[in-house]
């Protein structure tokens, strides 16, 4: 008989979330001294989910361009994606365009909606998909983005195992429907046979198995999405081994999405190892939680990263 558990308390309803997305980021190793620009994209968009309770594209372009030095700044993104690049560069010049090239890019940035909206799945979808169009055109990129949020919360809740995996894949059924004039829709229609394979591979603990499991394709992200879910799925004893597998198979952008999941399941909680402003992620993830709805009396994430950039002592203090 298995000694493993086959459930797990709430612990703060999701507020671990963002300390467990650096942590991953960090694992992954898209900055080399710590987390990159993943990490500080979901800052951002927590802060405007935090203040608003809702995500306002006008807003939110503004607040990412203003990382990336805005009219005259100094940028401080950190190895951010060609996709994400190009994104920026674009929004630049006046003109928000949504990429067409699948990109991971999509996971750890749903993550804070998956926390925000994890009590009403109407708005985690509306909210999701609003959000991963604003960047992307391919649908297997949106919807992986989709699948993310409803992982995120559905951890915040503890759920695992089997019923982990049941209850995003009953979240995110509408959504093909609704992604039906993206690029790719089409493939969407093998998502149902994807999750049916999760559902009985769950205790799967290798980040190349997982990923096997689901196709073996690391460069469409719907695959690379539900392989991190899998990964998630048990409860382990040693609760950071699916974030490092996850960093493996898909680097910091599967770390951090998986490193959510876990976060969001296992609440505010030490990492093994050592990322800057550790303290700052615990207090977004409380906000993003139980409020305040403000971030007034927090720190300006434009000036803590340009404060890391700058060499100065790391940490929030």
């Amino acid at each position: 008989m298995s000694e493993s558990p086959l459930y797990s308390l709430v612990a703060g309803e999701g507020d671990g979330f963002m300390l467990g997305l650096a942590a991953g980021d960090t694992a992954g190793g898209a900055w080399d001294l710590g987390y990159s620009y993943i990490t500080e994209q979901a800052t951002v968009i927590s802060y405007q989910l935090i203040e608003e309770r809702a995500l306002d594209r006008t807003g939110l372009v503004r607040s990412l361009r203003e990382l990336d030095g805005g009219e005259d700044g100094e940028q401080v993104y950190r190895a951010e994606s060609p996709h994400f690049r190009t994104w920026l560069d674009r929004a630049a010049a006046g003109s928000i365009v949504p990429e067409q090239e699948p990109s991971a890019d999509a996971f750890a940035r749903a993550a804070p909606v998956g926390v925000a909206f994890r009590r009403d799945p109407d708005q985690l979808l509306d909210q999701a998909i609003s959000l991963g169009t604003m960047f992307h055109e391919d649908a297997a990129t949106v919807y992986s983005g989709i699948v993310a949020a409803a992982a995120v919360a559905a951890s915040c809740f503890a759920q695992s195992g089997v019923d982990l995996i049941r209850a995003v894949e009953e979240a995110v059924a509408p959504a093909p429907d609704r992604l039906g004039g993206l690029g790719g829709a089409n493939r969407l229609t093998q998502s149902d046979a994807m999750f049916g394979r999760l559902a009985d591979a769950v205790g799967v603990v290798e980040g190349s198995e997982a990923l096997e499991v689901v196709g073996g394709d690391a460069g469409y992200p719907l695959q690379l999405a539900l392989a991190g879910l899998l990964l998630a799925a048990p409860v382990m004893e040693i609760y950071h081994t699916p974030v490092e597998q996850a960093a493996r198979v898909g680097g910091s952008q599967l770390g951090a999405f998986v490193g959510a999941m876990i976060g969001s399941r296992i609440g505010i909680r030490a990492w093994p190892w050592a990322f800057a402003n550790d303290t700052w992620f615990a207090e977004i993830g409380r906000r993003l939680v139980r409020g305040p709805d403000e971030t007034g009396d927090l720190p300006i994430p434009y000036a803590v990263e340009q404060h890391l950039m700058s060499g100065s002592a790391q940490g929030f203090h």
